[in-house]
């Protein structure tokens, strides 16, 4: 076991919650580390999917580009756009594509 140094207001409001949950100060701090922890996981969780789903999308981007060099210069014209796209293509983008 150790020992860790907290503020006086930190011991007031863990001792308020206590009080208030009726249960000790070691099982205020364990539920919040606990609900601190599923939290972190969580957004860990979604950081993980998010950067896949990107790869996955960046590796089918480059596949497609490669083999239609027409609809690959036309990604690039987007991409590189100082102006709004819509400007940059014909009218008719969606039937074209």
């Amino acid at each position: 076991m150790s020992t860790i140094t907290i503020s006086d207001e930190m011991k007031a409001k863990l001792g308020g919650i206590a009080r208030h949950l009726n249960i000790s100060k070691e099982e205020v701090i364990e539920t919040a580390l606990s609900i601190f922890e599923d939290a972190f996981k969580e957004e860990k969780q979604k950081d993980t999917k998010f950067k896949i789903a990107t790869e996955i999308m960046e590796k089918a981007s480059k596949e497609l580009r490669s083999s239609n060099t027409r609809l690959a210069q036309r990604a690039k014209i987007i991409e590189e756009a100082k102006t709004d796209f819509f400007e940059v293509i014909s009218h008719r983008w969606g039937i074209e594509i």
